[in-house]
């Protein structure tokens, strides 16, 4: 499940910040698997060429392959999965635009910062779960194509540190998630990156009776 490198397992509990990416519409049982492959390499080899992917060290990084994305943790700065998710969106977005239709890639993505804990796979390869993952998990899967949703949390860690965080971060309700916990949810938008929509699911929540 993981590809890091050089995490120390004596550090049983670590905090990082997560951008939690998806791929929307991947597992479409009408999508040719060679499609399905090929948006998989594409979206690698886009991350791979973002700024603050390549430039970070793999020692202050960790990233989990989830099947239709991936989860990308990084130490002490919250800036950077923030900016990660921008970068990715101007990638794709100018992919987009020269590809047929069946090849587009859209993604929906989630920030969330916590703790995480390492632990041995049945195969005593080195991983890690725990909140911090699992929340950027949990507010991305409230997303649809193109959003970048963020907990509460992370987005207070970066709404004051520039004006244009705090312009393109904005609130956009509550959401009662597993086990009954309520979230507070962000959506980061811009002319350059995000979805301006409210999600569908928040769409229900104020349309119903």
């Amino acid at each position: 499940m993981s590809v890091f490198k050089d995490l120390d397992p004596k550090y049983e509990v670590l905090n990082y910040n997560f951008c939690f990416i998806d791929i929307v519409g991947l597992s479409n049982p009408e999508l040719a698997v060679h499609r399905q492959k090929e948006k998989i390499v594409r979206l690698n080899e886009f991350i791979s060429s973002c700024n603050s992917f390549r430039k970070v060290s793999d020692d202050l990084k960790i990233i989990l392959p989830s099947g239709d994305g991936m989860a990308i943790g990084y130490e002490n700065n919250p800036e950077l999965p923030y900016k990660l998710s921008a970068e990715l969106h101007g990638f794709l977005r100018k992919y987009n635009k020269r590809i047929q239709a069946d090849s587009t890639i859209k993604v929906r993505i989630g920030l969330s910062s916590g703790p995480v804990f390492t632990v041995y796979d049945i195969s005593n390869r080195l991983n890690v779960w725990g909140p911090g993952i699992v929340m950027a998990r949990r507010v991305m899967d409230l997303g649809d194509s193109w959003h970048i949703l963020l907990t509460e949390n992370f987005a207070m860690q970066l709404r004051p540190l520039y004006e244009e965080y705090r312009n393109n971060i904005r609130l956009i309700g509550s959401y009662e998630i597993k086990h009954g916990e309520k979230i507070n949810v962000y959506s980061a938008y811009c002319d350059d990156y995000g979805n301006p929509e409210l999600p569908e699911k928040f769409k229900q929540i104020y349309t119903s009776p």
